[in-house]
């Protein structure tokens, strides 16, 4: 599990959230939404959003909705804590 603390908080399941928790992906889950980036041909990394948000709803098992809420700048640090995950790398843990 992954913590990410949120700059500001987001509404999920009827309560004010500070701190998200990701569990890691499975390979079901990688099936079933696909991999959240694609490479570039400079050997860069290009992240998908909409792919991402689909991985932070399920990951962290709140609704597409409260992703959505998210500042820009909390779910840019969650999209590469869920890019981690693929690539073996990730920022470190901010909680």
């Amino acid at each position: 599990m992954k913590e990410i603390k949120l700059s500001k908080p987001i509404r999920a399941h009827g309560e004010d959230v500070h701190v998200l928790e990701l569990r890691e992906p499975t390979g079901k889950d990688v099936r079933e939404l696909g991999f959240p980036y694609t490479t570039t041909g400079d050997a860069g990394v290009k992240l998908d959003a909409g792919t991402v948000a689909k991985y932070v709803s399920r990951l962290a098992d709140i609704p597409l909705s409260s992703v959505d809420s998210m500042t820009p700048s909390d779910l840019n640090a969650i999209s590469w804590e869920v890019a981690g995950f693929f690539l073996g790398t990730s920022t470190p843990d901010n909680s």
